[in-house]
């Protein structure tokens, strides 16, 4: 498939603590619409934070390209992380601040 008829949205998950990221983290994102609608997801090892990631969509899913949302969590052994709320794709790259959740 040609890059012009794929949607990549690319960003970094990060988080404020200053912990070392455990060997087996996993970073799950995922690209979702206004109506909760997945439209791509990936999981990703994460060794350490910033964790970069990409995804891909077909642009014929995306009603309004304007509107798209990261949803995102990392699990550790020693806790989980992830957004509060859904946060909005903006333009090339999106930073995802994730925070600590209690078990």
């Amino acid at each position: 498939m040609a890059s012009e008829h794929v949607l990549t949205i690319t960003g970094t998950v990060f988080f404020r603590e200053r912990i070392a990221v455990p060997p087996g983290a996993v970073a799950t994102i995922k690209l979702v619409d206004t109506e909760g609608e997945v439209l791509a997801a990936t999981a990703i090892d994460a060794p350490g934070v910033p964790a970069e990631f990409t995804l891909s969509v077909d642009p014929t899913l995306v009603a309004d390209p304007a509107k798209l949302l990261i949803w995102a969590m990392l699990r550790t052994d020693v806790g989980v992380w992830g957004t509060t709320e859904l946060v909005p794709v903006e333009g090339g790259a999106t930073d995802v601040m994730l925070t600590k959740i209690d078990e």
